[in-house]
């Protein structure tokens, strides 16, 4: 008798301590998607209507002041950057990450070559920044531009871009590189045809984490891309060397002087409403494209 009331006592702290982890995480949950709400609402409260203006959006900056205006040629800048960065390391990242999965041996030259990546995502951004004005900006005399910005945040995202795709390719099943390899189908077909399709969906995360980092960027790009917004972005210069686009201001680069100065705080929430939309977007699309693979590959 004593046996059974200490089983249902155990039982009943069982419970406890259950509801008490779920109503725990329940709070969590809320607490953090509350918090999330009113940062986002506040500063569409105060953004939303600049930021819906035809011509804030679509006007430039007269007279290349960033008090006055609209954000026209920081959303190109922007734009711009967000090809270029990922146009070279998104190529370099996930042949790196198919290397390391597929063809690397698992020796002290792979382990060093992990640590590396481990630490260079964890290097601040304003090492990055003062990188790409030593080497890209001063060394190899890109100037201030947009090719500077874009190989130096391109540097910056690499390792995380390896990192998810190695991690997408490591969730593929084995039974299906061995299925493929039992038909007479060589390695690299292998990966190719069976391996990638199957793991696109996580690489399609790690390059939207990526685009996410570079367009929240702002220090980085003051040192590499500088600041200029007196002209329309341009991908050739007009000056001697010519295949260098000029010096052009992203919105995070435009926002932060938007922020520090008392006149233009108003027009700060406006560049963050875009900015969070342009986020958004990019969220929803690459959410979508990733969902209609996934049905017309596994179909």
């Amino acid at each position: 008798m004593q046996r059974v009331q200490f089983d249902k006592g155990n039982i009943l702290r069982i419970q406890t301590e259950q509801k008490i982890a779920l109503g725990t995480l329940w709070f969590s949950g809320w607490l953090i998607v509350t918090v999330l709400i009113f940062i986002i609402g506040y500063i569409f409260y105060f953004g939303l209507p600049t930021a819906l203006s035809f011509h804030y959006l679509f006007s430039p900056p007269d007279g290349g002041r960033y008090d006055t205006g609209g954000i026209l040629y920081q959303l190109i800048s922007t734009l711009y950057l967000i090809f270029g960065a990922i146009a070279v390391a998104a190529p370099i990242g996930i042949s790196a990450a198919i290397y390391l999965t597929e063809y690397a041996p698992q020796n002290a030259i792979t382990k060093l070559i992990g640590f590396a990546i481990e630490n260079l995502a964890g290097i601040p951004s304003i090492i990055y920044g003062l990188f790409g004005l030593a080497f890209f900006v001063i060394f190899l005399k890109f100037e201030y531009s947009l090719l500077a910005g874009a190989l130096t945040v391109a540097i910056m995202v690499l390792p995380v871009i390896i990192r998810t795709s190695e991690e997408a390719l490591l969730s593929v099943p084995q039974r299906l590189r061995q299925s493929s390899l039992a038909l007479g189908v060589n390695k690299w077909q292998t990966i190719a045809n069976v391996v990638l399709p199957s793991a696109f969906p996580g690489i399609l995360t790690g390059i939207l984490l990526s685009i996410g980092r570079i367009i929240g960027e702002s220090a980085i790009l003051i040192l590499a891309a500088g600041g200029s917004i007196t002209a329309m972005p341009s991908l050739i210069s007009s000056d001697y060397p010519y295949f260098l686009p000029e010096s052009a201001r992203t919105l995070a680069v435009h926002l932060y002087y938007q922020a520090t100065s008392y006149d233009t705080r108003g027009k700060a929430f406006a560049t963050g409403v875009v900015l969070i939309l342009i986020v958004l977007f990019l969220n929803f699309s690459i959410t979508q494209i990733s969902k209609s693979y996934r049905k017309r590959f596994l179909s």
